[in-house]
């Protein structure tokens, strides 16, 4: 069911123009830069977006610049880890050619951690990529947990497995909750 769910909606992400995936992205950005959440949050652990996800790298800019410190996921002997993220010209190519930090200094229990999806839905559950990276993280983690999410993307209910982990907020360009 849920590689169903990816199918159609990695389609649908497909077929989305690029322009208005950065115009979305900035308003989502700019909802979350605006949340108390943002403004309380220290340490910052945020994917570096690829492949028409909501676009995180002008809100690492601003949070790098804000004197935050962000982190970014590095894969390492079959889990996520939270890396130190300085500057984005420091970047390699990770595994499923994700985008990490050059850095092995990482984190346990980032202030807030934005997560990547393909879907929300109304009760905050996520339809991730399959690789179960995030939900073995946010298990092993305390942290607040955000979904950044383009609002066409909205799924009325995703099959949860008792290991998925629900989201605390979703942000899309026209609301947070």
């Amino acid at each position: 069911m849920k590689s169903e769910f990816r199918r159609f909606f990695l389609n649908l992400r497909r077929e989305m123009d690029e322009e208005c995936i950065k115009e979305k992205s900035e308003k989502i950005i700019a909802n979350l830069i605006a949340s108390d959440l943002y403004k309380n949050s220290q340490t910052i652990f945020v994917y570096l977006s690829k492949n028409k996800e909501v676009d995180t790298y002008d809100f690492i800019k601003k949070a790098i610049a804000d004197g935050k410190k962000i982190y970014v996921p590095k894969i390492k002997d079959h889990k996520m880890l939270a890396v130190e993220l300085d500057d984005l010209g420091n970047l390699d190519q990770g595994p499923f050619d994700i985008p990490t930090s050059q850095s092995l200094d990482f984190i346990r229990d980032p202030d807030l951690t934005i997560c990547p999806a393909l879907s929300f839905d109304y009760d905050k559950n996520r339809l991730g990529y399959g690789g179960g990276f995030y939900d073995k993280f946010l298990a092993e983690n305390t942290t607040t947990k955000v979904g950044l999410m383009i609002s066409k993307f909205w799924s009325i209910k995703i099959p949860a497995e008792p290991w998925d982990i629900k989201m605390d907020y979703i942000i899309t360009e026209n609301k947070f909750f």
